[in-house]
């Protein structure tokens, strides 16, 4: 079933592009949508072409204008695969929750979609409950790393603190969407994963995405390290409206 399913979703590759050696960005959606901003930062910031559409069942459907350029005619999907070449970086975006029931075929496809292009590893960005938080007087991040060597000096330099809620080898992020099944999936399939996630609460949450891109740059460069990193990042033209309109003034 799972394979019957995967089968279904349909990658459309808008150009040839050699992957080989890069490493993939997943966010999940989750509490705050942090990963998502993280993201939508990343894209911005670093002018990173959309290379893949990608249409599933798996997905709800959503389509509206380009979130990066305000004066582009082409249309945004649900699910599109950005990339920058320097650094070498690619970018999964989703707008969309999944479906649960085809969640587990969908993210397998993912994993065998660009372990076929030779990606080096992948990093999922995602967010839990500020009130899971055991030990506030800590960094609010988390990680879970598979291989641990594979990022092993930078956590160490860094004081990064392992995730702390684990029972029997099964992974619990509380509000953190898909993440533990994608990690496990990488690990199965031996694609090298790091998961980073933040604790934090609903409402404006573009301060815990800037948070989280700073925390990504501690673990790969994506700025230039002799700049101010927030002077380096774009937030994109989409966020203009991230609440709306403003209430009409004659409600006063």
């Amino acid at each position: 079933m799972i394979g019957e399913r995967a089968e279904r979703d349909h990658w459309m590759w808008l150009k040839k592009v050699d992957l080989n050696g890069y490493t993939l960005i997943v966010p999940s959606v989750a509490v705050g949508n942090v990963g998502q901003l993280a993201c939508d930062i990343l894209i911005s910031s670093l002018g990173m072409d959309k290379i893949v559409r990608i249409y599933t069942p798996a997905q709800f459907p959503v389509i509206g204008c380009n979130p990066y350029d305000i004066n582009s005619t082409v249309l945004s999907t649900s699910c599109e695969v950005y990339r920058a070449s320097s650094p070498k970086l690619i970018v999964l975006q989703m707008k969309a929750p999944l479906v649960f029931k085809y969640a587990q075929g969908f993210l397998e496809n993912i994993v065998k979609q660009f372990l076929r292009k030779n990606i080096k590893d992948m990093i999922i960005l995602t967010s839990s409950y500020a009130h899971e938080r055991r030990y506030i007087m800590t960094s609010p991040f988390r990680y879970i790393v598979y291989p641990y060597t594979h990022y092993k000096t930078q956590i160490v330099k860094n004081n990064m603190i392992d995730h702390d809620h684990q029972i029997e080898n099964e992974i619990r992020i509380f509000g953190g969407g898909f993440a533990p099944m994608l990690f496990s999936i990488c690990k199965e399939k031996s694609l090298p994963c790091f998961l980073l996630y933040k604790y934090c609460s609903e409402g404006d949450n573009i301060p815990d995405a800037i948070e989280m891109v700073k925390k990504l740059h501690e673990l790969i460069e994506i700025f230039d390290k002799d700049k101010d990193i927030s002077e380096q990042m774009i937030q994109p033209e989409s966020w203009k409206h991230l609440f709306g309109r403003p209430p009409p003034q004659d409600i006063y």
